[in-house]
């Protein structure tokens, strides 16, 4: 049986053409939408996650060292938050603070989204019995390294909203926020293994096309 003829191939394929549908909404709803509450009054908000958080004022916990020694089970706060940001004047939003951290914003948007259009690519072609070609090669090398860059970007654009919060002063809560990305995550193993993967794929076309021109 060819791949073209199989219902996995098949429904991945059309799933891969739903979430991209869905991407393109999500996109026009992140730009043409304010994503804030109208009592709020503000023109434009975003939600960042995963930022840490300290208390302005000192606050004297128990000895960390004494609970690791002692307890039986061991309880660490991670101090991390999904902090709303909202701009209440388009002096705010168009400052060159907030407009580094909203490119940063859409790179990260973008990065998905081409990772997303790459899978739907790779499938595209098993759909047309182009398994073993240089194209989906490159298709799974370009993915891995675009999977890599995602936490990258992340620390970039979480470094660029704290920044920009501070620079305009605009922190009205009882935190001091601070960047709680790590250039390295589960996404940088998960691209390396790919890339691994699209390596020995493309070692392996080359392999193909040496036969095949051979024979």
């Amino acid at each position: 049986m060819k791949l073209s003829e199989s219902k996995v191939i098949k429904n991945i394929n059309r799933l891969a053409t739903i979430v991209l549908a869905f991407y393109f909404i999500f996109l026009l709803q992140q730009f043409f939408t304010s994503s804030s509450p109208a009592i709020s009054k503000a023109v434009k908000s975003y939600e960042v996650y995963n930022v840490k958080l300290n208390y302005f004022t000192n606050k004297v916990d128990e000895d960390p060292l004494k609970s690791w020694f002692n307890d039986t089970v061991v309880i660490q706060k991670t101090d991390r938050a999904l902090v709303h940001l909202r701009f209440r004047t388009y002096d705010q939003l168009f400052s060159l603070p907030a407009l580094l951290f909203q490119f940063s914003i859409v790179v990260y948007w973008l990065l998905i989204g081409a990772i997303i259009i790459l899978i739907k690519m790779f499938f595209q072609s098993l759909t047309k019995d182009k398994v073993f070609t240089t194209r989906n090669a490159s298709i799974i090398i370009w993915g891995s390294l675009l999977v890599i860059c995602l936490p990258i970007a992340r620390w970039f654009s979480q470094e660029l909203f704290v920044s920009c919060i501070n620079q305009l002063r605009l922190n009205d809560s009882k935190y001091a926020l601070s960047n709680g990305e790590g250039i390295i995550a589960a996404e940088t193993i998960i691209g390396l293994i790919i890339l691994a993967f699209g390596l020995a794929f493309k070692v392996g076309v080359d392999i193909k096309q040496e036969n095949e021109s051979f024979v």
